[in-house]
């Protein structure tokens, strides 16, 4: 296509168009020029739709209520630090599921058997002790990971009280007394 007839192209699209591009405040006073000099009024300023207030909208259905979620990065925080702990201690359970030769030399059953009453245990027993403790604070420690996004307060309030179980558990793995 040629540049001079594009242009002549263009020029004559933008004079058809423009009437049509024009407010219709700015035409009104156009028409108005014949009446007389103090009958004129202004022009009203054009005004939006109306957008229905919040009072204006009526419910069809049953209102749903969704649950309430608590996050906040406080509690997830502590949650953190609190599984860090949980690591650490894991890791001095998991050094004590393997006796050494020396707890097997002092722990062993004959010496352990004959001791019993001064509350002796063999290396054996005190292995399993370290793995049953091991397996209950990996499950503590999932407990805290599912508490970091529980998905409502009930929900929390039940993990909370199977993380109790399994602390409480724990705490009495030593105890002799507490197992019979």
């Amino acid at each position: 296509m040629d540049f001079p007839l594009f242009r002549q192209l263009l020029i004559t699209l933008c004079l058809a168009l423009t009437p049509g591009l024009l407010p219709a405040a700015e035409t009104a006073p156009a028409k108005d020029a014949a009446k007389p000099a103090g009958t004129a009024k202004p022009a009203d300023p054009v005004k939006p739709a109306d957008a229905p207030k919040p009072a204006d909208i009526t419910v069809t259905g049953p209102v749903v209520e969704l649950p309430v979620v608590q996050v906040t990065q406080d509690r997830i925080r502590k949650l953190d630090k609190e599984i860090g702990r949980i690591d650490k201690l894991i890791i001095r359970e998991q050094a004590k599921v393997k006796s050494s030769d020396l707890d097997r030399a002092l722990n062993n059953p004959q010496l352990a058997h004959a001791a019993a009453i001064f509350g002796g245990n063999s290396a054996e027993h005190l292995s399993a002790v370290a793995a049953s403790r091991v397996s209950l604070l990996e499950a503590e420690r999932e407990v805290l990971e599912d508490m970091k996004r529980p998905g409502t307060a009930k929900a929390l309030a039940e993990l909370q009280v199977e993380l109790d179980q399994l602390r409480v558990t724990r705490r009495n793995l030593d105890d002799a007394a507490k197992q019979r």
